[in-house]
């Protein structure tokens, strides 16, 4: 019996050890979880609007928002308000600009604009995932908010600071979505009231009465992977022109003139001059950072690979030793041998060695 246990745990163990290196193998295999990539990025390049230049570029974008008609509308479309006219504060210069932040490209682009009715609006495109951004983007408009009542205060203007002040919204245009359980690439959040949802006005003297808080996520990504998803004609533009795929219809006349900014042969000398500057550094970067991907998948492969050995050498041993305890404990069975001592020699548990009586008899 010694014997008869040690060959069958062998067989087993060896049985079960490749199939647990075939299962961890395969996810490592050329067919398996990091091999496409390339071809992702390949094939994904193919399918833009503009194969080279992306509308979320920085200095592109900054282009596209120093138009006054193309921010207005926007915004409008965006966070559904009425608007007559913007004014572009800051973020429409053209310049060039060094990596002081630990991420290149993890912020493109901010814009601040003023609308007739006074309020601001902030527009952020955020080209990396960043697990806070959403607390750093507020973070921002209260920042602004209180800027605006300093510049009061210098000027002397104590006793203005709270009729005049005005909201200070939010639109962030992100490549990366960061609300998993939101179906709309477009998510639009504001203050009301917890139960019978009325809004949360803002009073300001002379001026229109608005939501004291709005924001607005345009989630570039979550789009491109759900086309079905339903959003209103003006907004799946927006998605289109800025996530830079083919339009599904004609655009309209502001969409088409923001669109004309990407043709390079409308660019000064100096503008693509920075831009292709831009385009190389980024595209360095997604290199590196695609090295990089591929060599922490190749070193987590070979940690997979020995996981899985060891895991399919243990799993082998422990089914090779609780088989050949059954076919043990059939042979003392017919040999007449009670469930105790059937227990003793075989370290099998009541219940088991009851099942086995069942299917025999």
């Amino acid at each position: 019996m010694k014997n008869g246990l040690s060959i069958f745990n062998v067989w087993a163990g060896l049985r079960l050890f490749f199939v647990g290196v075939n299962l961890f193998t395969n996810d490592i295999s050329e067919g398996g979880v990091g091999s496409p990539l390339l071809r992702m990025l390949k094939e994904e390049k193919m399918r833009k609007r503009h194969p080279h230049i992306s509308p979320t570029l920085d200095l592109i974008a900054k282009k596209i928002f120093s138009i006054p008609d193309v921010t207005a509308k926007f915004i409008q479309e965006v966070l559904d308000l009425p608007i007559r006219s913007v004014e572009i504060l800051e973020g429409n210069q053209i310049h060039e600009q060094g990596f002081l932040g630990d991420y290149p490209f993890e912020t493109s682009v901010d814009v601040r604009a003023k609308l007739d009715s006074g309020l601001e609006v902030i527009i952020e495109i955020q080209v990396m995932k960043q697990e806070y951004f959403v607390n750093r983007f507020y973070y921002y408009l209260a920042n602004q908010l209180i800027e605006n009542v300093r510049k009061k205060r210098k000027k002397g203007q104590t006793h203005q600071m709270y009729e005049d002040l005005v909201p200070v919204y939010g639109i962030a245009i992100l490549e990366k979505s960061i609300f998993p359980d939101e179906a709309s690439p477009v998510n639009v959040y504001e203050v009301r009231h917890a139960i019978h949802g009325g809004p949360l006005l803002a009073n300001s003297k002379g001026n229109e009465r608005h939501n004291l808080l709005r924001l607005a996520f345009l989630e570039l990504d979550k789009y491109n992977e759900s086309r079905g998803t339903q959003v209103s004609d003006p907004l799946q533009q927006w998605l289109e022109f800025f996530g830079n795929h083919p339009f599904s219809h004609q655009p309209d006349q502001v969409i088409e003139q923001a669109e004309s900014l990407l043709i390079p042969s409308n660019w000064t000398k100096e503008e693509k001059d920075m831009i292709d500057e831009r385009i190389r550094l980024r595209e360095n970067w997604n290199m590196c950072m695609e090295t990089l991907l591929k060599e922490t998948k190749e070193e987590a492969g070979k940690i997979a690979l020995e996981q899985g050995l060891e895991q399919g050498r243990m799993q082998g041993l422990e089914q090779g030793r609780e088989e050949a305890a059954l076919r043990i404990a059939q042979g003392l069975l017919a040999n007449g041998f009670s469930t105790e001592e059937i227990q003793q020699y075989t370290d099998l548990s009541e219940e088991q060695i009851e099942q086995l009586k069942a299917s025999l008899w």
